[in-house]
């Protein structure tokens, strides 16, 4: 039985959530700073958009915006602890909402997919522990009072970035 109007009444996945949830906590993280708080508000509601409209670049894009806010927490007051969080949250936050609209494209509605989501999640959560581990492990390695810290915690970002893409 067709609808006829074409609108798609797809449900709210549990990886729709989470994106959202770790766009919040990103924005949790850079609020220190206003002009990050700002960026990070945008980021988190062009996720939440492109969650809510399914679309992929959306969601990526407000991604990078979340990652952008925390770049420049991480250029002010931010601790490395918010940097890590940060970043991490923003990748995080593309990688679980662009997995739940994948999911929403290749799968029935019908189909119960929360198990597979959950896992997908704690993947990325375990992969995002252990690059931020080695993020932070070079952060303290480095001499106090340069910016070659900052920079080795963001690149972890990109790392991460790349291995959930993969």
């Amino acid at each position: 039985m067709s609808r006829g109007s074409g609108t798609d009444r797809r449900r709210p996945r549990a990886s729709h959530a989470l994106a959202v949830l770790a766009s919040v906590a990103v924005v949790a993280a850079v609020r220190g700073s206003t002009m990050a708080t700002l960026v990070g508000l945008v980021g988190a509601g062009a996720v939440l958009a492109g969650l809510v409209r399914r679309s992929e670049p959306s969601v990526v894009a407000g991604g990078a915006a979340l990652f952008a806010a925390t770049v420049l927490a991480a250029t002010g007051p931010a601790s490395a602890e918010r940097v890590l969080l940060g970043g991490f949250g923003a990748v995080i936050a593309a990688d679980l909402g662009t997995f739940g609209l994948g999911i929403d494209r290749d799968a029935d509605p019908a189909v119960a997919t929360t198990r597979v989501e959950l896992l997908h999640a704690v993947g990325s959560g375990v992969v995002a522990v252990l690059t931020a581990g080695v993020g932070y492990a070079l952060f303290e390695t480095v001499p106090s009072g340069g910016s070659l810290g900052v920079v080795a915690l963001l690149l972890g970002g990109v790392v991460l970035a790349w291995l959930l893409r993969e």
